[in-house]
């Protein structure tokens, strides 16, 4: 089919082609031969008048109108990928369909790994495929690449739909065997200490915590950095250090390992994770039930509050069980 003198199929070619920057695996994305791509790269050139791809030493760059064209190229397919998934109704039972699904590992610790064991009696057949926020994430979510994306205000991708999907405060967690530190923690003692930092992203953004202690009079010492939230408690264990985590995830760690955790003394605001999902998707009714899915789950969470109860109950309950019965004198 022609529009405007263009064959439609050569679209997919050229979003390939704009992608991969490279004859050979585009045509190995379109399981095409290497012939058969350069044939449509050619046709592609005389209908733009334009090289589009220019070899510079052993690499292809692209030509500044084929830089134009990544985008509208891109939102005219996932525009027709819309179109063509369309269905009157969805039934999850039976779907097949895999979602790629973007977040940092403290989400898919306290949240993404309670909707996947919901999906699974929901939606048996249905695939995760979770991924780290990365620098490359604005690209995934614009084209297509990630269906959706969990991150904070801060992250959110510019011109596409949201919506908030839980909050959750700040804790600090240390050693179970950390002397320094009684039930609670003066601010004095907080920036004394040394602190485990968590800067992630691949692009090493820093947390929300630390952009707001950052802009105050009082400097926090980080003498750890890590890259992920879950190398927190390997990086804490045995020393006097400080981690100041978000409250569900703090609660987690020290449920399954010897960390204890403490009020932060610093009033840090509490924070909002945001669903978001491109403007194009927005009626695909399998990203629409599974936004519901997620939506419906965050709410069920406990709020970042009730974690501290909770976890002193189950405490006092181990302790009840562990302690000896009396014997009855005869």
């Amino acid at each position: 089919m022609r529009f405007n003198k263009l064959d439609l199929n050569q679209l997919v070619v050229l979003d390939a082609l704009l992608s991969t920057r490279s004859v050979g695996k585009a045509a190995e994305q379109l399981f095409l031969s290497q012939p058969a791509t350069s044939c449509s790269l050619a046709r592609l050139r005389e209908y733009f008048g334009d090289e589009l791809l220019m070899p510079v030493g052993k690499t292809q760059v692209l030509t500044p109108l084929a830089a134009e064209l990544i985008k509208p190229v891109r939102d005219v397919l996932l525009q027709i990928q819309t179109i063509t998934r369309s269905r009157p109704s969805f039934d999850p039972t039976t779907s097949t369909r895999r979602f790629t699904i973007e977040s940092s590992d403290y989400v898919i610790s306290v949240f993404l790994s309670a909707v996947v064991r919901r999906a699974a009696e929901l939606a048996p057949l249905m695939e995760f495929d979770l991924r780290a926020i990365s620098p490359q994430t604005p690209e995934h979510l614009e084209s297509g690449e990630a269906e959706l994306l969990i991150a904070p205000e801060f992250a959110k991708v510019p011109g596409h739909p949201s919506e908030p999907l839980f909050e959750d405060t700040f804790s600090c967690l240390v050693c179970a065997g950390n002397p320094a530190y009684g039930d609670e923690m003066t601010e004095d003692q907080y920036f004394a200490a040394t602190h485990v930092g968590v800067e992630w992203g691949g692009g090493r953004r820093i947390t929300f915590d630390a952009r707001l202690i950052s802009t105050g009079k009082r400097a926090r010492r980080q003498s750890v950095i890590a890259p992920s939230f879950t190398l927190i408690p390997e990086l804490l264990s045995g020393t006097a250090r400080i981690a100041t985590l978000p409250s569900r995830l703090a609660y987690q760690m020290a449920a399954r390992l010897p960390l204890r955790v403490i009020a932060c003394p610093v009033a840090i605001p509490a924070f909002a994770e945001h669903l978001q999902w491109h403007k194009y998707q927005e009626r695909d009714p399998a990203i629409a039930w599974l936004r519901s899915l997620l939506t419906e789950t965050a709410a069920g969470l406990k709020a970042p509050t009730d974690l501290g109860s909770a976890a002193d109950g189950a405490k006092n309950k181990t302790a009840r069980a562990r302690k000896p019965r009396s014997r009855a004198i005869d």
